[in-house]
């Protein structure tokens, strides 16, 4: 399997689990989001390592830009675009996972639900597109 392929393996993977989750388990999401956003600064900088980590390595090992699959290559821009804002930028961070709440649980399935759809479309470009 190409370093290509197995990037868009390892971004579906996390995306299916993730978005799994979220449908699953929202109160649980509820909760993790309340606990960082109570460690305000250091709440909002691990939020940020994790963006950055999985970012980074999504966009370093995937630098395409044409064709379908150009959407791994902005996913993993767009989570290091987040991580930047929320560490320049700590109360930006801060006011979105404040905005979390038992209320607003439901948007975590619907979140979980669009993770998932990417996460399988990625399955199905790596199986059509002969990576297995």
């Amino acid at each position: 399997m190409s370093i290509t392929h197995s990037i868009e393996l390892f971004t579906a993977i996390n995306l299916a689990a993730i978005g799994l989750s979220h449908f699953f388990q929202p109160k649980s999401w509820v909760d993790f989001f309340q606990l960082l956003h109570a460690k305000k600064e250091v709440g909002n900088l691990f939020n940020a390592m994790l963006s950055l980590g999985a970012g980074s390595v999504i966009f370093c090992f995937h630098f395409i830009w044409t064709g379908p699959m150009m959407l791994v290559t902005l996913y993993g821009l767009a989570l290091i675009f987040k991580a930047f804002i929320y560490f320049i930028f700590p109360s930006v961070g801060i006011k979105s996972i404040g905005k979390v709440n038992i209320e607003n649980a439901h948007k975590f399935k619907i979140a979980g639900i669009i993770m998932l759809v990417f996460a399988l479309w990625i399955f199905y470009q790596l199986i059509i597109n002969g990576a297995f």
